[in-house]
């Protein structure tokens, strides 16, 4: 092989890695301009992140404010009942963690009223629907429940329909205040009433995260929401509560305690005690042919069986003590009463 031929052989892979380095670069090309293509058709709009805010992530299920809520809407449930003598229904929904900002956009025309949750710092809000003050103020006067909302809609609420709402709002914060009983004691205190939520300013940033607890109220046909908006601020030194609710607790007394307790009330019980002196097997036929003045004859038995309610618990000797009918007790047959026997003699 001539020295021509051996640099011809060696310059043809050169060759192919250089075509496949164009071909790898125009491919990079046409996905880059593809990708540019796509960002531009998407129109991507970038939102402002402002660090003075305090930006909170929840990512626990908060467990024991669920079983508040669940509480709660089963009591609401009942005092709205008591209240309207209607059936009604209350339907919680989950717990939703968003901002005051997006709380305040969908509560824009809510009865809003402030309530502190003592010892707990900060305030939270209760919110009734329009829709839900409508319905118990015409039920309270003998209607259905029936409201237009087209008529209604933008006005102030009237001085009676400022009351009833006191009266639910009594109703609610005195069951809310029971619901949160085994998990941490509060004492719920009405502050005031607003319409708009700019003016309550229960956090310090519109930005700020709140958690909403919705209930869904349905009275017959009607239905309305109830709200409760709790800065997460606000539970956020108890968040291991909420996270892991503590194990409920119950008094259990002490073993020799509740047994005492049993023996002295199975002392002081009254039970009947039926002593069976015979037994005679016929049949229909003779005992519908048995006339006044027939005999039965029967062997006297040497041990009567004693029954409490037809369950055998005595053997004994039938005979007689200070002139009356009586029974020696020979045996005791029932586990439980021995038993008792037992506990009873140990005192």
């Amino acid at each position: 092989m001539t020295d021509n031929q051996e640099a011809t052989t060696a310059s043809q892979p050169d060759n192919n890695q250089e075509k496949k380095r164009v071909e790898l670069n125009a491919e990079i090309t046409v996905n880059k301009k593809q990708l540019t293509r796509k960002v531009d058709d998407k129109k991507i709009e970038v939102k402002p992140y402002d660090l003075s805010v305090k930006h909170n992530v929840i990512p626990e299920r908060l467990m024991a404010l669920e079983i508040v809520n669940e509480r709660f809407a089963r009591q609401f449930r009942i005092g709205l009942f008591n209240l309207l003598r209607r059936n009604t229904d209350v339907i919680t929904a989950p717990i939703e963690s968003q901002t005051f900002n997006e709380f305040s956009s969908r509560s824009s025309t809510t009865q809003l009223n402030l309530v502190h949750l003592n010892p707990l710092r900060g305030t939270c809000l209760f919110a009734l629907s329009p829709e839900l003050v409508f319905i118990v103020v015409d039920t309270l006067f003998g209607g259905e429940g029936r409201f237009n909302r087209i008529e209604r809609e933008g006005r102030e609420f009237t001085h009676t329909e400022q009351q009833i709402i006191k009266r639910v709002l009594e109703i609610a914060l005195n069951i809310y205040q029971n619901a949160w009983a085994d998990i941490y004691a509060i004492e719920a205190e009405y502050v005031r009433s607003e319409i708009h939520s700019k003016f309550t300013n229960i956090t310090s940033s519109p930005e700020d995260i709140v958690l909403t607890s919705t209930f869904m109220v349905e009275v017959g046909q009607f239905k309305a929401r109830f709200c409760i908006c709790i800065p997460y601020s606000m539970v956020e030194h108890i968040r291991e509560l909420l996270v892991k609710p503590p194990i409920e607790q119950q008094s259990y007394q002490d073993d020799k305690a509740w047994l005492s307790s049993i023996t002295s009330g199975i002392k002081n019980s009254t039970v009947e005690l039926v002593a069976n002196f015979t037994e005679i097997p016929t049949t229909v036929n003779k005992l519908l042919e048995l006339k006044v003045n027939d005999v039965l004859l029967i062997d006297k038995p040497s041990l009567l069986d004693v029954t409490v309610g037809g369950v055998p618990v005595l053997k004994g000797l039938y005979g007689k003590a200070n002139k009356q009918y009586a029974i020696q007790v020979e045996q005791v047959i029932n586990p439980v009463l021995e038993q008792l026997n037992e506990e009873i003699s140990n005192e």
